[in-house]
């Protein structure tokens, strides 16, 4: 906001400065009449330059963020721990990679009343069976996430997209 608000400034100066540069009159004739007014409407002078000053304070006194947005929290003996979505995703797709038959992991992570929402879309290798692959991924992901944060699992769910995208294993087309 701070920053659009300076450069909107600064674009207006410009003009401004373009203006008066390129011998047009009108600006200066406005900004002097403007000053001659200040002069002499002092309490109406001064009630602009306190609005202006405060609104220009504004952005300084609006409360700094201090952790990221895409955080999961968990509560220790010691106090709250914070966890990122990408550390979150580094759990899981080195989980993933443990189970034999997983070819590809992307995580998406919702946050629930009850726990985390774990979608997997995933790419098995053409040999796995999905239905077994599918239940030991989704109990490995759960139960790490648990052990390594703290964090609670609602529930894992699989998204098998493709068996095989190795192009040196698949059949030539025949036209």
């Amino acid at each position: 906001m701070l920053g659009y608000s300076v450069g909107a400034l600064l674009m207006v100066i410009g003009v401004y400065i373009l203006a008066l540069s390129t011998g047009w009159g009108l600006p200066y004739e406005i900004f002097m009449d403007g000053m001659e007014w200040l002069r002499s409407n002092t309490w109406e002078g001064l009630i602009i330059a306190i609005f202006i000053i405060i609104l220009g304070i504004l952005p300084f006194l609006k409360p700094r963020r201090k952790m990221p947005d895409h955080t999961f929290r968990t509560v220790s003996q010691l106090g709250e721990v914070r966890i990122t979505v990408d550390a979150l995703g580094d759990i899981i797709v080195r989980s993933a990679q443990s189970k034999n038959g997983v070819r590809l992991v992307k995580p998406l992570i919702k946050q629930r009343e009850d726990g985390l929402e774990v979608f997997l879309d995933c790419q098995f290798n053409p040999e796995a069976a999905i239905p077994e692959v599918s239940e030991q991924l989704q109990a490995q992901v759960k139960e790490d996430i648990e052990r390594y944060t703290g964090i609670k699992v609602a529930e894992v769910k699989v998204l098998v997209r493709r068996m095989d995208s190795d192009p040196s294993n698949r059949l030539a087309r025949v036209r």
